[in-house]
C-alpha cells in the first residue's frame, strides 16, 4: 500500500467517525440564554474546551529539516449543548489539520486549523516551543511552549486564549510516548443581542494535562492523544507523517 493510499485511507475513517458526532446537533452559538454571570461562566469553560490549544505533538525536537504534518478527528467534552445552551453532557467533534516544523537553535514552531462538526465556526491556533532537554537514547526530551489560539464564525461571542505547556517525551523504538502540563488564559467576550440580558467578559485560566503515544509505521505516524483543559477532556486520533 503506498503512502497515498495510507493517508487516504485514515481521512475516510477520520471523516466516518466524525460522522457519528452530534449528527442531528447544532453547534452555533447564535445567542446567549443566561441570566446570570455565574451561569455564562461555567458555560465558558466548555467553549474553551471546544476551541482552545490542544497539545498534539512529542516534546521531541524536530531539527531544522524536521517536520510534522496530519490530520485528526477529536471528541470533544462539553457540559452543554452549545446551540440552545441546555446543560447536558455532551461529545462534540473537532476536524483538524496540523503542522509543525524544525527551526534553528532548539525551537520548533506549530499551527492548527480546526472545524467545530455541525457549525460555522472554526479556530486556529500557533505554538513556538524550545527544546530544554534535546533528549537522546538514554535521556528524555523536554520542552516549554507558549500557544494562542482565536475562533470565528460564532454570532453570540468571541475567544481568544493564551498560555504555556511544559512536555517530556521519550521514543522506544516506534513509539513515542509523551505527558505534558500548562496553564491556559481565555477570554470570553459576549455579543448581547438582546437587550434584556445583561453578561460581561470572562476571563478564565485554568491548569491543562496532556499526554499521548506517537506510533511511527514507516509508512505514516499515528498520534493517540488525550488533552484536559480543567474538568474537561479531549481525545484526539492523528495521522501523518513526521521526520
Amino acid at each position: 500500500m503506498t503512502k497515498m493510499t495510507h493517508l487516504k485511507t485514515s481521512l475516510l475513517g477520520a471523516a466516518l467517525i466524525g460522522l457519528s458526532f452530534n449528527s442531528f446537533a447544532d453547534n452555533n452559538i447564535e445567542t446567549l440564554n443566561f441570566s446570570s454571570q455565574a451561569d455564562f461562566k461555567k458555560f465558558g469553560e466548555s467553549v474553551i474546551n471546544v476551541y482552545g490549544h490542544k497539545q498534539v505533538f512529542p516534546a521531541e525536537q524536530l531539527g531544522l529539516l524536521g517536520f510534522d504534518v496530519g490530520v485528526s478527528v477529536n471528541a470533544v467534552d462539553s457540559n452543554y449543548d452549545l446551540g440552545s445552551q441546555a446543560l447536558k453532557d455532551n461529545t462534540i467533534g473537532v476536524f483538524s489539520v496540523h503542522a509543525n516544523k524544525g527551526l534553528p537553535g532548539g525551537f520548533d514552531v506549530a499551527f492548527n486549523y480546526n472545524v467545530v462538526n455541525d457549525s460555522d465556526a472554526t479556530s486556529w491556533s500557533g505554538e513556538l516551543k524550545y527544546a530544554l532537554i534535546e533528549g537522546g537514547t538514554a535521556t528524555p526530551a523536554m520542552a516549554i511552549s507558549g500557544h494562542y489560539a482565536q475562533a470565528s464564525g460564532i454570532d453570540a461571542l468571541d475567544f481568544s486564549s493564551y498560555g504555556v505547556n511544559l512536555g517530556v517525551s521519550k521514543g522506544f523504538a516506534n513509539l513515542t510516548p509523551y505527558i505534558g502540563v500548562g496553564y491556559l488564559n481565555s477570554e470570553i467576550d459576549p455579543i448581547i443581542n438582546n437587550p434584556s440580558i445583561n453578561l460581561s467578559n470572562e476571563k478564565i485560566g485554568l491548569v491543562t494535562y496532556n499526554a499521548g503515544m506517537n506510533v511511527n509505521l514507516l509508512a505514516m505516524d499515528i498520534l493517540f492523544g488525550y488533552n484536559q483543559i480543567g474538568d474537561l477532556g479531549t481525545y484526539t486520533i492523528k495521522a501523518g507523517y513526521r521526520f
